[in-house]
């Protein structure tokens, strides 16, 4: 029997210094599967395609694709609807930064096998020193990471059929894939959270952290600026969804907080309430300059 062709997608923005070990990390996967991994490099600055064009891969397929605008919720639309190969068995997403261990390809396979009512499933940390709590929260809420996760490729198909693509400049598109899944690709309807599931095989681990690094000091607090958008745009988009369906996604962020901007949250949130602060201002900044636009082509439209 012919081993399960897998197609992978890797996300990577400025990733030449982690992006070799990304791949060799997928080529110990051979062995579960017949890989295709597309790497999708969006708006690099940086020396990651000259990486990709010197790589040579051991077992598996290399397709890289070059897109011009750093937007990974793009380059998930990109990958879904032009990309990934309508008879793979299953759609893995990882980060560039991310090296997948040996046993993850194969305890995909796996889950999907033992769960047919699962069309996602995630894999969990095997580093970080919040490891543990990190794996707990996906295992009982059934969540899944975009550091590594997988879906159906009956799913990822039904993506394509009803054209729902994630919003341009989304942050956290692996919460918004996960609602999407539990809810059958419309948050009118039930939310089944077997559709989501994990596997304790493989998992991902990333380059940690250096207290003693600028760099990396620099990294954690844009990572924490990152979460406080994503938390805000949240709680913009999802109660819309519920309320109006899929054909009320917007097409860019910039419309979500133009018509949106109200529902942000407000108060106190600990240690982040900083981040959430700055977080609001910005969106608030964004909505206005959209605003702006706005009248300025009506003004150009009627003059």
């Amino acid at each position: 029997m012919s081993p399960p062709r897998v197609s992978v997608a890797v996300f990577a923005y400025n990733e030449e210094r982690t992006i070799t070990a990304c791949l060799d990390a997928l080529g110990a996967l051979t062995g579960e599967a017949a890989l295709t991994v597309h790497v999708l490099a969006n708006g690099c600055t940086d020396g990651t395609e000259a990486v990709l064009r010197a790589y040579r891969p051991q077992g598996f397929t290399l397709q890289p694709a070059i897109i011009a605008r750093g937007d990974k919720a793009n380059a998930w639309n990109t990958y879904v609807h032009e990309l990934a190969p309508h008879d793979a068995a299953l759609h893995v997403f990882t980060d560039g930064d991310m090296t997948a261990a040996p046993g993850s390809i194969a305890g995909f396979l796996e889950r999907f096998s033992a769960e047919p009512e699962a069309n996602g499933c995630a894999a969990l940390p095997i580093s970080g020193r919040s490891r543990d709590k990190f794996r707990e929260k996906l295992v009982q809420r059934r969540e899944m990471a975009g550091n590594l996760y997988a879906l159906r490729g009956s799913t990822v198909a039904a993506f394509r059929e009803t054209g729902v693509r994630l919003p341009f400049g989304m942050f956290g598109e692996d919460g918004l894939v996960t609602a999407l899944v539990k809810h059958d690709l419309d948050l009118r309807r039930p939310r089944n959270d077997r559709r989501v599931t994990a596997t304790t095989a493989g998992g991902f681990a990333y380059p940690p952290l250096s207290p003693w690094s600028l760099r990396d000091w620099r990294i954690y607090r844009n990572r924490r600026m990152r979460y406080a958008v994503r938390r805000q745009q949240a709680e913009m988009l999802y109660p819309l969804l519920a309320e109006r369906g899929i054909e009320a996604m917007p097409a860019h962020v910039v419309d979500l907080y133009r018509d949106r901007h109200g529902a942000m949250r407000r108060g106190w949130n600990g240690l982040d309430t900083w981040f959430d602060w700055v977080a609001r201002r910005r969106i608030l900044r964004d909505a206005a300059a959209a605003e702006t636009a706005r009248d300025e082509d009506r003004a150009h439209l009627y003059s």
